[in-house]
């Protein structure tokens, strides 16, 4: 099923070059084409495997989500949310996958819009969440929040956060933000240190369009996406969120489990 295969290294990181290098030659021996640049695996690339962490396959996520190509991630540390399949097991793994042993995962993005005096100011995407926060200034920003077009309420806070199922186990559960099973069609609002203690997190239909509009804030605030870029936003921002058109495909083991994974990562069951 997987004749044309492209891989993506973590930057800059010796452990990742040295093994996504292992794994070229093994996918070589098993007769697989081997794109050597990036650039075409737009066009070509049945499979992209990343070979970093989580963050890695966040970006790439990002970056082909609207190419269709499925993605299967490769974890140098610790067991990873996304990328879930070990080093020491990596060669065995993607054998079998080769022989079309794996589970197929559809996950959704956010598509984030900033417009400020009937402008488009940016697009971006995000995989885990679209956050909203203030600067270094202690006092708190204030913003308007819609969905649909209906008006919800006025926020004062530290932030707001826009996340997506696969962003429920990130920074949005530190915020005390529920978890969601990956293959919910939902967003979630969680709020950052709200002044009012009724402010709850809040799960919308995953086809809602939020909007908020930044209405006070004593210099400026933050827009950014998976926490890896921002946008600097000012007073009347509008930050325009739905769901992405498009979904990101992953490859998974045979037998892979999630609640397996979330035990393993939140600690569940383990003794204190």
């Amino acid at each position: 099923m997987f004749n044309t295969i492209g891989i993506i290294c973590k930057p800059n990181d010796f452990t990742s070059q040295k093994t996504g290098l292992e794994l070229g030659v093994f996918l070589k021996h098993k007769k697989v084409v081997l794109l050597e640049d990036s650039n075409d695996f737009e066009k070509q690339a049945d499979l992209i495997i990343v070979v970093g962490g989580d963050g890695t396959l966040l970006n790439t996520a990002r970056t082909y989500v609207d190419f269709n190509i499925p993605i299967l991630g490769i974890n140098l540390g610790r067991l990873g949310f996304l990328t879930d399949v070990s080093v020491d097991s990596m060669i065995t793994v993607v054998g079998n996958i080769l022989d079309g042993e794996f589970i197929k995962e559809k996950r959704s993005l956010l598509s984030c819009q900033i417009e400020q005096n009937g402008k488009v100011l940016s697009k971006n995407l995000a995989f885990n969440e679209v956050v909203i926060h203030r600067n270094l200034a202690p006092r708190m920003i204030e913003f308007e929040l819609h969905v649909d077009d209906d008006f919800v309420n006025n926020q004062r806070a530290d932030g707001l956060i826009v996340t997506t199922p696969t962003g429920s186990t990130a920074y949005a559960l530190s915020s005390g933000g529920p978890i969601m099973h990956p293959s919910a069609n939902t967003i979630c609002l969680v709020s950052i240190s709200p002044h009012t203690m009724s402010h709850r997190p809040f799960i919308l239909h995953g086809e809602s369009e939020v909007l908020i509009t930044l209405l006070d804030c004593e210099e400026s605030a933050t827009v950014s996406f998976d926490a890896q870029s921002s946008v600097t936003v000012t007073e009347g921002a509008s930050i325009r969120v739905k769901q992405h058109e498009n979904f990101v495909h992953l490859i998974h083991p045979k037998g892979y489990d999630y609640f397996e994974i979330i035990r393993s990562k939140l600690h569940w069951g383990q003794k204190v």
